[in-house]
């Protein structure tokens, strides 16, 4: 009988911010039972400088240590917000330009929260008004000291429709002229499709 080759994954999510990392390092339990973290691993990596130019450059470092090290990323995520960044259509296109990924939101991440209790179409001015909106559905909320895969789980699929519907109406305009703009609901696409790799 022949055995059975088993091929090691790694990943590589390198986020913006706290609340991103957070959430990231949640989807990586929710979706990773045991036997699977023995052939992927998921590295959730927080960057230091708050500012997606310097993501995308510390995506790049890590990519050439990887593969020097002879353990390159199968696949390599950018976890971001919208947050005002006058660099976003160099990022967008650098991304592009190395076949990374997206797990980006105009204006905050708090839009994609906001997902899981209405179809909200509003065009937040910053971040702070994002809040105050989901505070308002989400009285709980805290950027840091909650669950936030495990408390709206049992409204994820509501999310990841209503984000998919927006994106479909929104097909063939530029990312940076859409707002409100989600795409984490591809995110967890791709640790759904992991999970099903098992």
């Amino acid at each position: 009988m022949k055995r059975r080759v088993v091929s090691h994954k790694r990943v590589l999510i390198l986020c913006e911010g706290i609340t991103e990392e957070v959430y990231a390092k949640t989807l990586r339990t929710a979706f990773l039972p045991r036997e699977l973290q023995r052939t992927v691993t998921v590295d959730v990596v927080r960057h230091k400088k708050n500012d997606p130019l310097n993501l995308v450059a510390e995506a790049k470092e890590r990519v050439k240590q990887a593969k020097k090290e002879k353990t390159p990323y199968a696949d390599v995520w950018l976890f971001f917000d919208h947050d005002n960044s006058p660099h976003l259509q160099v990022v967008f296109e650098q991304v592009e330009k190395h076949g990374f990924h997206l797990a980006f939101t105009a204006i905050s991440l708090e839009y994609w929260f906001i997902l899981h209790f209405e179809d909200c179409g509003k065009a937040f001015r910053d971040g702070e008004e994002c809040l105050r909106y989901l505070k308002k559905l989400w009285p709980i909320y805290h950027k840091t000291k909650l669950n936030h895969f495990e408390q709206l789980g049992g409204y994820v699929d509501q999310a990841i429709d209503r984000a998919e519907r927006r994106e479909n109406r929104n097909a063939g305009t530029p990312i940076l002229e859409q707002q409100p703009y989600t795409s984490v609901h591809k995110l967890i696409a791709f640790f759904k499709e992991l999970e099903l790799k098992t």
